[in-house]
């Protein structure tokens, strides 16, 4: 299904979040069937869609034009569209909009994307969180997944204030092609301040091939990102066996500090 056509579809779902939910289940078909933008086609990705009130209503859209003084519509800046996982994007223009997109290091095919429609809606692909090692199963790195998601929604959603988008804007996440893999909290790096230690295979091997947690909204522009993503990140982790966020202690997010280092 085309994005037109998923946007057609999501007009008569009913109300904003509904529509934004149904926008977000066709797309996600389309991804998952490797028909995503810019021939996106892994076996396992992040999908998220960041879709502000009335995209629906006639005249509603962004100029994205050459003429535009927009920066996020600057193929030389693509940074200000930021990829779930990885810096170094280019910038590509397509029909209905503009992306930035990250190539794979071992095959000449997207890792990820982040592509804003001429209607405002905001599409984030990314196969990039995802790793795998000699010695185990690919994993879904749960501590690049809640800080890059904090991070990249955070910065659509400047963007689309930028824009003056209307409020609320409603957030649809899906992980797809997770069944037997591990929700991973462990750092990156030994010695890294946000691990989890001691961490237990059993309770953290995904049984599902699609994680879709309920979408969000948020009311206005000046959210606490994170705060509002806690309960579909939580429930990301519930389907891996665990109670929640292991990166949450109490009210304190202990990756906050490292998010403030990465913008």
């Amino acid at each position: 299904m085309s994005y037109r056509d998923a946007v057609m579809a999501a007009k008569y779902a009913g109300g904003s979040n509904e529509q934004a939910t149904a926008l977000h289940q066709r797309r996600l078909e389309t991804v998952i069937d490797g028909r995503g933008y810019f021939d996106f086609e892994s076996p396992r990705g992040i999908v998220v869609h960041v879709v502000p009130t009335g995209v629906y209503d006639d005249g509603y859209a962004i100029d994205l034009g050459g003429h535009s003084v927009l920066p996020e519509a600057d193929p030389s800046r693509p940074e200000q569209l930021p990829v779930l996982g990885r810096d170094g994007a280019r910038g590509s223009w397509t029909g209905d909009g503009f992306g930035a997109v990250v190539e794979a290091d071992e095959r000449d095919a997207p890792a990820g994307y982040a592509h804003i429609f001429s209607n405002g809606v905001v599409e984030s692909v990314s196969a990039i969180p995802f790793e795998s090692s000699e010695s185990d199963a690919p994993r879904l790195d749960g501590r690049t997944l809640e800080l890059e998601l904090t991070r990249c929604v955070r910065r659509y959603l400047r963007v689309l204030a930028y824009h003056q988008r209307m409020a609320p804007v409603h957030v649809a996440l899906s992980v797809f092609g997770t069944d037997g893999l591990r929700l991973d909290a462990s750092g990156k790096e030994a010695g890294d301040a946000t691990a989890v230690e001691e961490v237990t295979e059993k309770n953290d091997i995904i049984n599902e091939g699609i994680l879709a947690p309920f979408p969000v909204t948020f009311e206005n522009y000046d959210v606490d990102v994170r705060e509002a993503l806690s309960d579909p990140i939580d429930a990301l982790w519930r389907g891996a066996g665990r109670p929640g966020s292991p990166f949450v202690s109490g009210d304190t997010w202990v990756l906050r500090s490292e998010f403030t280092r990465t913008k």
